[in-house]
């Protein structure tokens, strides 16, 4: 594998086992919000907290973008920032997260017309609904959803795990000076550094009660530039070799049972972002040419396609809650039995890969392709 040291405009080699983690990730996150927003009886029967606390894998894409931001653009800001790289480097992030993020945003806007519609020819079924364009999805908050600055409310709306876009939007318009100033120095005290991006997660958990499960709102940006913090500081152990007796490619697959043992056990959600650094640095230090599981290209593919996952599936989840409650007037949970839900819950699995795998071709990478500027080589992890 190539280094991470080479010429600005060299194209990197991908990480492969990071893009896998992203891909395994993005799954987690989205069986969470099947099993406790839309088939309940589901999540009731886990005995473990491991899908319950999932929702934590978010704190893994922060983590990874500090990493893979460091590892793409590391030599453009080691001098300084300077306007026009500054430029460049956020239209590339534009380009990366925003048209997803609108394309998906126009179909909750486009199913919440179809119910206005609905509403207004006396569909029967629009009494088991709320009304159309009011409470969460009202046209105040679609406009700070548009401007991608939702994370602000300390309530998600519209397509709800946008929030994390939100908040990354916002960070990597610090992320630049942040790797001017911390990459030259990272290294020197790691212990120190983690510590003190870790203490404002334990602050707001300790507070809050958990680290985002509910809310929204200022303490996310702090979660997420806290945990981009912890990325660049691991790629800087990365970059030149500490800790790798003990986080090398050879501990990864322990790296991951570890963390998921932390996450079915009740204990602070800190506590597992701590093991995700862990978990990073090994996945970064497996050489892609390593016959392994997290190299196997279904799961790396997996990773590609991830970000679709993410955004898509709430929309579909949201699409079969809503349909139901409008034919039964009752939840999901309430009108399906166990075995069902079940089935639902594999369906929509399949549902949400095949459509992220069109949105991934047909819309994600191309338009990403056509926004980004041609000066910067960019393989996303």
């Amino acid at each position: 594998m190539e280094t991470a040291t080479q010429a600005p405009h060299q194209t990197r080699s991908e990480l492969s086992a990071l893009t896998s983690l992203r891909g395994i990730a993005a799954i987690l996150v989205m069986c969470h919000h099947f099993m406790f927003v839309l088939l309940l009886d589901i999540g009731r029967i886990i005995p473990s907290k491991l899908f319950y606390k999932s929702y934590l894998w978010v704190d893994l894409f922060f983590i990874l973008s500090g990493f893979v931001l460091a590892y793409v653009y590391q030599n453009h800001f080691r001098a300084g920032v300077d306007g026009s790289t500054y430029r460049r480097f956020m239209q590339t992030r534009f380009a990366r997260i925003y048209p997803l993020h609108l394309f998906v945003l126009l179909l909750f806007v486009g199913f919440e017309s179809l119910q206005w519609l609905l509403s207004v020819l006396g569909a029967e079924g629009m009494n088991n609904l709320t009304e159309p364009f009011t409470s969460d999805q009202s046209a105040d908050t679609l406009l700070t959803n548009v401007f991608l600055v939702q994370t602000l409310h300390w309530k998600a709306y519209w397509n709800q795990p946008a929030w994390s876009i939100s908040a990354e939007w916002i960070i990597y318009f610090s992320l630049p000076f942040l790797m001017r100033w911390l990459l030259p120095v990272a290294h020197r005290s790691p212990a120190f550094l983690t510590g003190l991006a870790l203490l404002p997660l334990a602050i707001i958990e300790w507070n809050f009660g958990d680290l985002g499960l509910e809310y929204a709102g200022w303490p996310m940006l702090v979660r997420c530039l806290s945990e981009a913090a912890l990325g660049l500081m691991l790629f800087r152990c990365y970059q030149v070799g500490l800790f790798s007796d003990f986080a090398s490619g050879r501990l990864l697959m322990p790296a991951l049972a570890v963390n998921l043992v932390l996450l079915a056990l009740p204990i602070p959600g800190v506590i597992s972002v701590a093991g995700f650094m862990w978990l990073v640095l090994c996945a970064a230090r497996l050489p892609g040419s390593e016959p392994h599981l997290l190299n196997h290209p279904a799961l790396v593919y997996l990773g590609k396609i991830s970000y679709s996952i993410y955004l898509v599936h709430w929309f579909i989840m949201d699409l079969v809650r809503e349909s139901i409650v409008f034919f039964t007037g009752v939840p999901v949970s309430e009108a399906l039995s166990f075995s069902e839900q079940l089935i639902v819950m594999a369906g929509l699995t399949l549902i949400v890969l095949g459509l992220s795998h069109l949105t991934y071709h047909l819309l994600e990478a191309p338009m990403r392709d056509r926004l980004k500027p041609r000066r910067i080589a960019y393989n996303p992890t």
